[in-house]
């Protein structure tokens, strides 16, 4: 039997894939439910319409998929900065199809909803501190040097973000593979101040 903890759990995980899949625009109220094998009273005894299931899907989801795959590089051992490509690499297939999922609802709803600009913002913001994390372990264990970690890491989300789009429209992980490559040999190469 389902606790009503497993209920909410399974509609924000749900909702997190459908919204990733098909935009905030494009997510539908009925094939959630319907995924999920819920009724209409279900989601609304959690959530008082689908503005504020997703956002609550998207505070929460990617937070955890961020966490998981970006804490795993901070708290691991090193080479901080190997185990960051290996792990941008390794992710190819997930994203060359679908993206980011917070760039995608940038994209899509941070010029159209304040509250979602807002959350979007924040979380970003979050990616962005795991990856400053990375950089300061990477300082650290001499990997890199820089005095300006939060600078460099902004930096550094943005290029991924890019290389993200240009994977996803083209398709080609040769590509994806070079940029990511050449984005890593870049900062070795270079002390950023």
């Amino acid at each position: 039997m389902k606790t009503k903890k497993d209920t909410k759990d399974l509609l924000l995980e749900i909702t997190f894939d459908e919204v990733y899949t098909y935009g905030y625009q494009g997510a539908s109220v009925l094939k959630i439910l319907e995924k999920a094998e819920l009724n209409k009273g279900s989601l609304y005894h959690y959530f008082k319409n689908k503005k504020e299931m997703v956002l609550e899907a998207v505070e929460i989801k990617s937070r955890e998929i961020f966490g998981q795959k970006y804490e795993a590089i901070v708290n691991g051992n090193a080479p901080y900065l190997e185990n960051f490509e290996k792990m941008l690499i390794e992710s190819y297939d997930l994203i060359s199809q679908r993206g980011c999922p917070l760039a995608n609802l940038i994209q899509e709803m941070s010029n159209h909803d304040k509250e979602f600009e807002i959350l979007l913002n924040k979380q970003y913001d979050g990616l962005r501190n795991i990856i400053e994390n990375i950089i300061i372990k990477a300082v650290e264990n001499n990997e890199l040097s820089s005095k300006d970690t939060k600078e460099l890491s902004l930096f550094i989300l943005s290029t991924i973000e890019g290389n993200i789009l240009t994977a996803k429209a083209f398709k080609d992980r040769n590509i994806y593979i070079r940029n990511t490559k050449y984005l890593f040999y870049c900062l070795k190469l270079s002390t950023i101040y």
